[in-house]
């Protein structure tokens, strides 16, 4: 029998990140929590609030057992805006 929690698995992102979606502008990224979009992404810190809005204060952008970047790492948010 199992008696973690599943938040306590090892191999399970609680969010997210979604490649940049470049056709529109500005890029952005959609990001799921737990399961649930939550949102477009422009940056980080629209990253940090859907995690605090979600009650996952102090989460780690770059600790891939939190985290989960896909289409890019934290640092890539589409460099093409069209400029």
């Amino acid at each position: 029998m199992n008696d973690i929690p599943s938040e306590h698995h090892p191999h399970t992102a609680h969010i997210v990140v979604r490649p940049p979606v470049m056709d529109e502008r500005p890029p952005y990224r959609r990001v799921e929590i737990l399961g649930t979009v939550v949102g477009k992404a422009y940056g980080l810190q629209d990253v940090t609030e859907f995690a605090r809005r979600a009650g996952l204060e102090d989460v780690d952008l770059a600790n891939t057992e939190s985290v989960r970047w896909e289409g890019g790492g934290p640092g890539f948010w589409g460099t093409d805006t069209g400029a």
